[in-house]
């Protein structure tokens, strides 16, 4: 996630957190939700965001992370 969705982890911390970041790291996951570290205009902060239903494997993080930036992007 980190590598390759720094965008995705951004629109994220926005849309779920309130928080305008220009760099995000997931720093934890489990399996209700993550934790980003983020950098920001206001310096650094730090974010939980829920997933949208509880995940038990991989592939549903995935999965749920995929939905949860479809809707972010939408708006929704």
């Amino acid at each position: 996630m980190n590598a390759d969705h720094v965008d995705s982890m951004t629109l994220l911390a926005r849309s779920h957190a309130g928080i305008e970041a220009t760099e995000a790291t997931m720093t934890s996951v489990d399996r209700l939700g993550f934790s980003l570290r983020l950098k920001s205009s206001e310096g650094m902060k730090g974010a939980r965001i829920n997933f949208i239903h509880e995940v038990v494997s991989p592939q549903q993080t995935r999965t749920v992370l995929v939905e949860m930036v479809r809707q972010a992007r939408l708006g929704a």
